[in-house]
């Protein structure tokens, strides 16, 4: 019993395949271009004709990429013709933002995604190229608003920390971050320690002396004046790699990488001389302040609480000292 369904190359041969060819490449949705090997348009799809402003594909016909975008983006698409065509290798998925500069064109830019294949002949030479576009233009731009949501949302986060490691009056790092700083050191040189290095580091506590009369004298509003001013002190005798904080009403700290008992009561003598020959100030008139200081090293401490609390300790009997003279 003889086959009445037949085969495709029956139903090929009864139909005009320009035609055929025609219906189907109008009917896709993504872009097709055909090219000669001079890269003038030689058969377009409906929809790239619409894409730049034209009712017809066979008005392209003959027209360069140049008539529809800027000369250096033609220029750098056909040299990638050019490549694909001596290669006889395809090139796939390349992502561009372009502008659409012709008379007709009904968008201003938008992003393409194309692909790029030799056209061969029947007798296997290469006569041009072809390719496949697809309007990305919705993807990219949902893409870049995503980017830009996120870049908000880093920013945010990244004001958000720094608002929680700052002193709003002084702009010093505050008591928590001191603490966390203090802890994260004592876990580095630690560290360092236990692969034979005498590394260390130390912190200084800092009280300004009367500044409660001085308060009390001037009133509430000078205290915002004196705490920015001794922040001014400590940040110009500190080096860059040390680190200051405000962790007190009136009480300041320095961290002091890489740095022992020694170099940090050397510090404390250089900021007290500079209290000594920069004073405060206020009201056309000079005030002189001086400041009580407390030190500790890290040792063996067990953990950050213990090396601070060593430093306040000192700092306790300093201003002992300092009050009974």
């Amino acid at each position: 019993m003889p086959n009445k369904s037949g085969s495709s190359k029956e139903f090929f041969d009864k139909l005009p395949k320009e035609e055929l060819f025609r219906v189907l490449l109008n009917q896709i949705d993504h872009s097709v271009c055909f090219k000669d090997q001079d890269h003038r348009y030689t058969l377009c799809s409906s929809s790239f004709a619409r894409l730049l402003g034209y009712k017809t594909p066979d008005e392209l016909v003959g027209k360069k990429m140049d008539a529809f975008v800027p000369k250096e983006e033609a220029q750098a698409h056909t040299e990638l013709e050019d490549r694909v065509m001596e290669s006889k290798t395809p090139v796939l998925h390349q992502e561009k933002h372009i502008e659409i500069s012709g008379p007709r064109a009904t968008i201003g830019t938008l992003w393409l995604s194309t692909s790029i294949y030799p056209l061969m002949d029947n007798d296997g030479n290469v006569c041009g190229t072809w390719s496949i576009t697809s309007d990305i233009s919705e993807e990219k731009n949902t893409e870049q608003k995503l980017m830009q949501k996120n870049k908000q949302c880093d920013d945010l986060n990244s004001r958000i920390h720094l608002l929680s490691t700052v002193d709003e009056v002084t702009g010093l790092y505050n008591r928590k971050y001191f603490e966390e700083m203090v802890e994260r050191n004592m876990r580095v040189f630690s560290r360092v320690r236990g692969r034979g290095y005498s590394a260390g580091f130390s912190i200084i506590l800092m009280d300004i002396d009367g500044s409660t009369e001085f308060y009390n004298k001037h009133g509430g509003p000078t205290k915002d004046v004196l705490l920015k001013y001794m922040a001014d002190i400590l940040r110009s005798c500190s080096r860059t790699s040390d680190d200051v904080f405000r962790v007190g009403n009136d009480e300041f700290a320095l961290l002091l990488s890489d740095t022992g008992m020694d170099g940090a009561k050397t510090l404390s003598s250089r900021i007290a001389s500079s209290l000594r020959r920069k004073p405060l100030i206020l009201d056309e008139k000079e005030y002189f302040f001086t400041m009580s200081f407390g030190f500790s090293a890290f040792s063996d401490q067990l953990d950050a609480s213990e090396l601070i609390m060593e430093a306040d300790q000192s700092l306790f009997e300093a201003k002992k000292k300092r009050s009974s003279r």
